[in-house]
Protein backbone atom coordinates (compact mmCIF):
# COMPACT_ATOMS: atom_id res chain seq x y z
CA UNK A 1 0.00 0.00 0.00
CA UNK A 2 1.48 3.23 -0.87
CA UNK A 3 0.87 6.34 1.26
CA UNK A 4 -0.37 9.85 0.00
CA UNK A 5 2.48 11.98 -0.99
CA UNK A 6 1.42 14.76 1.36
CA UNK A 7 2.39 12.84 4.53
CA UNK A 8 5.26 11.88 3.47
CA UNK A 9 6.91 14.78 2.56
CA UNK A 10 8.59 16.61 5.35
CA UNK A 11 6.47 19.12 7.03
CA UNK A 12 7.33 22.97 6.20
CA UNK A 13 8.46 25.73 8.52
CA UNK A 14 5.83 27.95 8.34
CA UNK A 15 3.37 25.14 9.33
CA UNK A 16 5.27 24.23 11.93
CA UNK A 17 5.43 28.13 13.28
CA UNK A 18 1.62 28.39 12.84
CA UNK A 19 1.12 25.37 14.96
CA UNK A 20 3.32 26.61 17.58
CA UNK A 21 1.86 30.07 17.69
CA UNK A 22 -1.88 28.72 18.29
CA UNK A 23 -0.89 25.90 20.74
CA UNK A 24 0.76 29.23 22.30
CA UNK A 25 -1.83 30.70 22.36
CA UNK A 26 -4.46 28.53 22.96
CA UNK A 27 -2.46 27.62 26.33
CA UNK A 28 -2.18 31.34 27.72
CA UNK A 29 -6.05 31.86 26.79
CA UNK A 30 -6.63 28.67 28.66
CA UNK A 31 -4.57 29.83 31.74
CA UNK A 32 -6.10 33.49 31.83
CA UNK A 33 -9.73 32.06 32.30
CA UNK A 34 -13.13 33.62 30.70
CA UNK A 35 -12.44 36.87 32.37
CA UNK A 36 -9.38 37.96 30.28
CA UNK A 37 -11.33 37.21 26.96
CA UNK A 38 -15.30 38.27 27.49
CA UNK A 39 -17.97 36.82 25.28
CA UNK A 40 -20.67 38.63 23.55
CA UNK A 41 -22.85 36.94 26.55
CA UNK A 42 -21.01 39.16 29.03
CA UNK A 43 -23.81 42.24 29.16
CA UNK A 44 -21.63 45.62 29.21
CA UNK A 45 -23.23 48.70 28.96
CA UNK A 46 -23.43 50.48 26.14
CA UNK A 47 -20.42 53.86 25.23
CA UNK A 48 -21.33 57.00 27.16
CA UNK A 49 -23.91 55.11 29.77
CA UNK A 50 -23.03 55.36 33.98
CA UNK A 51 -24.29 52.88 35.52
CA UNK A 52 -24.85 53.36 39.14
CA UNK A 53 -26.12 51.53 42.13
CA UNK A 54 -30.07 52.04 43.25
CA UNK A 55 -29.79 54.75 46.45
CA UNK A 56 -26.16 56.45 45.19
CA UNK A 57 -28.01 60.22 45.14
CA UNK A 58 -24.85 61.88 44.29
CA UNK A 59 -23.71 59.19 41.45
CA UNK A 60 -20.21 58.53 42.69
CA UNK A 61 -19.79 54.56 42.30
CA UNK A 62 -19.90 54.87 46.01
CA UNK A 63 -23.61 54.46 48.42
CA UNK A 64 -22.74 56.43 50.96
CA UNK A 65 -23.93 56.93 54.96
CA UNK A 66 -25.94 60.28 54.22
CA UNK A 67 -27.72 58.72 50.76
CA UNK A 68 -30.97 57.13 50.46
CA UNK A 69 -29.86 53.54 49.62
CA UNK A 70 -27.53 53.18 52.92
CA UNK A 71 -28.72 50.33 55.04
CA UNK A 72 -27.15 50.39 58.30
CA UNK A 73 -28.48 46.94 59.37
CA UNK A 74 -25.99 45.84 56.75
CA UNK A 75 -23.20 48.13 55.73
CA UNK A 76 -20.57 49.96 57.72
CA UNK A 77 -20.35 49.30 61.18
CA UNK A 78 -24.19 48.01 61.55
CA UNK A 79 -24.98 50.34 64.26
CA UNK A 80 -27.92 52.73 63.77
CA UNK A 81 -28.74 56.17 64.85
CA UNK A 82 -27.03 56.91 68.26
CA UNK A 83 -27.46 55.64 71.62
CA UNK A 84 -27.17 59.20 73.27
CA UNK A 85 -30.24 59.42 75.29
CA UNK A 86 -31.17 62.91 75.63
CA UNK A 87 -29.34 64.60 77.94
CA UNK A 88 -31.08 66.60 80.37
CA UNK A 89 -29.35 69.04 83.57
CA UNK A 90 -30.37 67.09 87.04
CA UNK A 91 -30.84 69.43 89.69
CA UNK A 92 -30.04 67.60 93.35
CA UNK A 93 -30.60 68.76 96.97
CA UNK A 94 -28.33 68.38 99.62
CA UNK A 95 -31.07 66.36 101.09
CA UNK A 96 -30.49 63.80 97.76
CA UNK A 97 -34.32 65.03 96.15
CA UNK A 98 -33.22 65.19 92.67
CA UNK A 99 -35.48 67.27 90.27
CA UNK A 100 -34.97 66.83 86.28
CA UNK A 101 -35.03 70.27 84.47
CA UNK A 102 -37.14 70.63 81.35
CA UNK A 103 -38.51 66.43 81.72
CA UNK A 104 -41.94 66.11 80.34
CA UNK A 105 -44.37 65.26 82.75
CA UNK A 106 -45.00 62.04 80.91
CA UNK A 107 -41.78 60.57 82.28
CA UNK A 108 -42.52 61.81 86.04
CA UNK A 109 -41.37 59.00 88.31
CA UNK A 110 -40.02 56.68 85.29
CA UNK A 111 -37.46 56.03 87.58
CA UNK A 112 -34.47 53.93 85.30
CA UNK A 113 -36.10 54.28 82.53
CA UNK A 114 -35.88 58.16 82.55
CA UNK A 115 -33.42 58.73 79.73
CA UNK A 116 -35.29 56.49 77.20
CA UNK A 117 -38.88 58.66 78.25
CA UNK A 118 -37.28 61.48 77.69
CA UNK A 119 -35.61 60.16 74.23
CA UNK A 120 -38.93 59.16 73.21
CA UNK A 121 -41.14 62.66 74.10
CA UNK A 122 -38.42 64.51 72.46
CA UNK A 123 -39.37 62.67 68.82
CA UNK A 124 -41.61 64.57 66.36
CA UNK A 125 -44.83 63.21 64.67
CA UNK A 126 -43.80 61.03 61.50
CA UNK A 127 -45.77 58.88 58.89
CA UNK A 128 -45.05 56.27 56.48
CA UNK A 129 -46.01 54.45 53.38
CA UNK A 130 -46.50 50.77 54.41
CA UNK A 131 -45.09 47.58 51.82
CA UNK A 132 -49.19 47.15 50.51
CA UNK A 133 -48.94 51.56 49.95
CA UNK A 134 -51.33 52.28 52.73
CA UNK A 135 -50.06 55.30 54.92
CA UNK A 136 -49.69 55.46 58.74
CA UNK A 137 -49.12 58.08 61.11
CA UNK A 138 -47.67 58.63 64.44
CA UNK A 139 -48.21 61.51 66.52
CA UNK A 140 -45.53 63.01 68.42
CA UNK A 141 -43.39 61.13 71.47
CA UNK A 142 -45.32 63.08 74.26
CA UNK A 143 -48.63 62.09 72.88
CA UNK A 144 -47.60 58.76 72.28
CA UNK A 145 -46.51 58.74 76.08
CA UNK A 146 -49.81 60.21 77.16
CA UNK A 147 -51.93 57.10 75.48
CA UNK A 148 -49.64 54.59 77.36
CA UNK A 149 -52.29 52.48 79.70
CA UNK A 150 -48.71 51.11 81.10
CA UNK A 151 -47.79 53.37 84.52
CA UNK A 152 -44.28 54.94 84.59
CA UNK A 153 -41.48 52.63 87.16
CA UNK A 154 -43.08 49.87 86.07
CA UNK A 155 -42.35 46.52 83.72
CA UNK A 156 -44.89 46.92 81.25
CA UNK A 157 -43.94 50.85 80.94
CA UNK A 158 -40.46 49.97 79.88
CA UNK A 159 -41.65 47.27 77.36
CA UNK A 160 -43.94 49.80 75.91
CA UNK A 161 -41.22 52.55 75.93
CA UNK A 162 -38.78 50.10 73.88
CA UNK A 163 -41.69 49.16 71.15
CA UNK A 164 -41.88 52.88 70.84
CA UNK A 165 -38.65 53.38 70.19
CA UNK A 166 -37.96 50.25 68.39
CA UNK A 167 -40.94 51.44 66.50
CA UNK A 168 -39.14 54.97 65.41
CA UNK A 169 -35.84 53.58 64.76
CA UNK A 170 -37.46 51.10 62.06
CA UNK A 171 -39.05 53.81 60.43
CA UNK A 172 -35.91 56.18 61.40
CA UNK A 173 -33.15 53.63 61.22
CA UNK A 174 -30.40 56.51 61.09
CA UNK A 175 -31.87 57.98 64.79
Amino acid sequence: MRLPRSLTRRPRPAAILAAGLATAFLGAAAALGPSAFPTSATPRPPVGVTVTAPGDDNRDGIVDEDESGWDCRAMGNRVCGTDTPVALPVDCTPSGVCTVDGLPDECANAGDDTALCATVASRPAYAWTNPDGSKATNPDGRAQLRDLEEAPGTPEFTAALEALDAEYREIHPRG
